[in-house]
């Protein structure tokens, strides 16, 4: 079980190579990816792709350009179990600033995790304003999950307001025989009010929706049709093809062919 106490003692502990406090972001990790959302590299195949070209940017006065709040997509872990030799950090799957739009009002989060998880692997996810205000916490464990990318969806009693920017947490405790050890990522998501996408969403295949919002600048929901379709349908090629270049244009292509695993039990 995650002690938050002993979490928030070792935050603060941690000085310059800081992380988060849960009540606040603690600011000290110097982001190296100061690029814009809109700089987000494309694919390096010379072949026509679903993702490559003419990606928008949403029409929205809100961006993330605020250079004091430090965000991470990939976690640390440099001893012990929290180590794990020949596989990716854990990794949240969003652009290399680690921020995005969505027009779901709740929207879906995935993650790499190269963990083994169990009962007594602790994960939280938390969700805050921009006043700080924490408007969702999910703690859970894992339950015999292997390695690869889980997702973590907002239940529905939980919206985002359109319009207003989000920061987001998810931490693993990754050493069940060291309390002090975990890791975590970070990052931003903001909805914008989009009527007329959703309209054009609404009358478009299934299969070229994820291209849509991607097209149209919003990671969140290209992201969450892609990686729902993969995990139904893993041995369509075409499926895959999408899945791959999509990653590949946020420079995860690295992590196209892990499994995509159920996550996660709340705790009690």
């Amino acid at each position: 079980m995650l002690n938050l106490n002993l979490l928030n003692r070792q935050i603060l502990g941690l000085g310059m190579g800081a992380c988060l406090l849960w009540g606040s972001p603690v600011a000290a990790v110097v982001n190296p990816m100061q690029r814009s959302l809109r700089d987000s590299p494309q694919p390096a195949s010379s072949r026509p792709a679903l993702w490559i070209g003419q990606r928008s940017s949403p029409p929205s006065s809100l961006d993330f350009s605020d250079v004091g709040r430090p965000r991470r997509r990939q976690g640390g872990g440099s001893r012990g179990a929290c180590l794990i030799a020949d596989k990716p950090p854990l990794t949240a799957l969003v652009p290399p600033t680690s921020t995005g739009y969505t027009i779901a009002q709740s929207p879906s989060f995935w993650f790499y995790v190269p963990y083994t998880l169990t009962e007594d692997h602790a994960l939280e996810f938390v969700l805050k304003d921009s006043q700080e205000n924490t408007v969702y916490r999910h703690q859970g464990t894992g339950k015999e999950i292997t390695p690869g990318i889980v997702n973590l969806r907002l239940p529905a009693t939980v919206n985002l307001d359109p319009n207003q920017r989000y920061e987001w947490y998810f931490l693993v405790h990754c050493d069940v025989q060291n309390q002090e050890r975990f890791v975590f990522v970070n990052g931003a998501i903001a909805r914008l009010d989009q009527p007329d996408l959703q309209q054009q969403v609404a009358r478009t295949a299934a299969s070229e929706r994820s291209s849509l919002y991607h097209l149209s600048g919003f990671w969140y929901d290209a992201l969450d049709v892609a990686a729902s379709q993969m995990q139904a349908n893993p041995q369509d090629s075409e499926i895959r093809r999408s899945w791959i270049e999509l990653l590949a244009a946020v420079e995860l292509d690295h992590l196209s062919t892990e499994p995509i695993q159920a996550c996660c039990v709340p705790m009690p």
